[in-house]
Order: C-alpha cells, then sequence, then structure tokens
C-alpha cells in the first residue's frame, strides 16, 4: 500500500516524524508550506495510535517559519478514552520550535469503516 508519507518522503515510528524539506514543500518565497507542517504533526501524534484511526480534529500554530532542511515532529498521547484520543505535537527545525499542535483522532472498529465504490 502506498501512503502520502511515502510520497512525502515522511519516516516516521513511535511518536517521531522526520523529513527533508525541499523546493517541493516550500512556497514562493522559500517557506514551508503549513499544509506539509500539518502532515508531518498528524503523522507523528497519530503513529502513536495502537490499531487504525482517523483524524477528527486538528488545530496547528505556526510560531516561526520553516525553511528548506530537516523537520522533526514529536508528538505524545495525553489522554486516550474509549473511542477519542487526544494528542499534542511539536515540530522542530535544528533546535527551533516552528509549530505546535493538539488532535483528536476516533478509533476504529472492526467493520465500522467502509470504503464507496
Amino acid at each position: 500500500m502506498y501512503m502520502l508519507e511515502d510520497f512525502l518522503k515522511i519516516k516516521f515510528k513511535n511518536g517521531i516524524a522526520e523529513a527533508y524539506c525541499d523546493e517541493r514543500v516550500t512556497n514562493a518565497v522559500g517557506i514551508v508550506h503549513g499544509g506539509f507542517i500539518t502532515t508531518l504533526l498528524d503523522t507523528a501524534m497519530g503513529s502513536l495510535i495502537k490499531g487504525k484511526a482517523v483524524t477528527v480534529n486538528i488545530n496547528v500554530e505556526f510560531l516561526e517559519p520553516a525553511f528548506k532542511g530537516k523537520l522533526k515532529a514529536k508528538g505524545a498521547i495525553i489522554r486516550q478514552g474509549n473511542d477519542l484520543i487526544f494528542t499534542e505535537g511539536r515540530v522542530y527545525q535544528d533546535k527551533k520550535l516552528v509549530a505546535k499542535a493538539t488532535a483528536v483522532y476516533f478509533v476504529l472498529r472492526e467493520g465500522q469503516l467502509k470504503t464507496i465504490g
């Protein structure tokens, strides 16, 4: 199965997601797109969840611009219920905090998600 993380060359495991940013993920002034940073955060936080889950809400605060080079996101679970998992994450470039986020994931049960088509 081919995933978005493969296409974007994001490496992830146990709450850490890393990627090298080049001109493919920057805008016209050389700043990394917010959507890419959001994807990195979602990947880091989501990688902590055992089983299958979907993002139902993600809030990102962009604190500093990120440029070409390595970005590293770190995620943590802050609360886990039966159906919902609450997480938080941060993205760094070198030691500079460039963004932080919170997200809520819905845990999928067997047969709960059906494909269309």
